[in-house]
């Protein structure tokens, strides 16, 4: 018996002991790229990204053709940032910042930023299939990963989840996108989750999901230039979140539209200002929000609704004067011009 117990414990410490940590850059390796890194990392392994901007341009073959992106996530790998706001992936120059396919829930996106193609002309070439779209992170098949402590500003559309696609999304930030926050398109029954997210200022739809499946909950879904929650032949739960002043520059502006129903006043679902600290960008665009916001404690269980970008909470200023309700849609537009 004590035999076999020291081969169990010294097969368990074999196992933890082949998890590998990548770092990038690493000169010593010559590694200077997220997907150098991720071709020698292997399932279990973490991809540890310094500061910096990463930006290289890779091809792929995908469902829907020839692709480009930054990097390719692997099954069972994890990319991890070393601080959320300094490590920023930029494709500018690619369709995707990260491509996701024939990934699960082992696969994580942690920490880290992701920028490039704010213009409404990039999303899609004329000439194209209009839902193929440029996206900061694209799950195009069979793509299930968490994506947590994510920034995404001013890149296309936030989020694509296509063929048999569920990723989890957590305490993330998708805002001032050229187009939607978040798409989904046939993505299948098992619901994408999107929980503690921050959808604000992009310039179509908050999120937008047509013959699949999304669970959205904690979530702060504002400012968008079309509705805030689109659904079209699809499974949308909405729980908890706060879905305010999107498409006023209709005179009928729609939280909600589809074949989705008002949700405001269900399921805990509220519209309110969610006075963020910097809405309009005067000191770096701050999407936590005042001390005495609706958001604080407005979620399920008396959690907050929305991301937490400090780690403290999402209320972290006192100033409460919402500059929302002065800016008109005109200055906003402006942003993708």
């Amino acid at each position: 018996m004590r035999c076999l117990l020291v081969v169990l414990i010294v097969g368990l410490l074999a196992a933890v002991g082949t998890a590998d940590v990548i770092e990038v850059p690493d000169e010593d390796n010559d590694i200077e790229s997220i997907q150098q890194g991720l071709d020698l990392a292997s399932a279990g392994d973490t991809v540890l990204v310094y500061a910096g901007v990463y930006d290289s341009v890779h091809y792929f073959e995908t469902n829907i053709g020839t692709k480009t992106a930054v990097c390719q996530l692997k099954d069972g790998v994890t990319i991890r940032g070393i601080d959320r706001d300094d490590v920023v992936i930029d494709h500018t120059d690619a369709d995707y910042g990260i491509l996701c396919m024939d990934v699960g829930s082992d696969a994580q996106v942690k920490a880290l930023t992701v920028v490039g193609g704010v213009a409404l002309r990039e999303d899609y070439a004329p000439d194209s299939d209009g839902r193929d779209l440029r996206a900061a992170i694209s799950c195009l098949e069979n793509a299930s990963p968490v994506i947590r402590y994510v920034t995404i500003e001013e890149s296309s559309t936030g989020l694509v989840c296509r063929t048999n696609c569920a990723p989890t999304v957590e305490s993330s930030i998708i805002a001032r996108g050229g187009h939607h926050g978040v798409y989904a398109f046939g993505n299948g029954t098992t619901a994408m989750v999107l929980d503690r997210v921050t959808i604000v200022g992009n310039f179509d739809y908050g999120v937008y999901v047509s013959n699949g499946a999304a669970d959205i909950s904690n979530s702060s879904v504002t400012h968008n230039h079309k509705s805030g929650i689109y659904s079209y032949l699809s499974t949308v739960d909405v729980d908890h979140c706060n879905v305010y002043w999107n498409d006023y520059i209709s005179t009928d502006f729609l939280n909600y539209g589809g074949s989705l129903g008002d949700q405001t006043g269900l399921n805990g679902n509220i519209s309110d200002e969610p006075f963020y600290c910097d809405f309009v960008g005067d000191v770096g665009y701050d999407y936590q929000v005042c001390f005495t916001s609706p958001n604080v404690g407005g979620g399920s269980g008396g959690t907050d609704i929305g991301a937490d970008t400090s780690g403290l909470g999402v209320g972290s200023c006192t100033d409460c004067v919402s500059l929302v309700r002065e800016t008109s849609w005109g200055s906003i537009k402006a942003l993708y011009r």
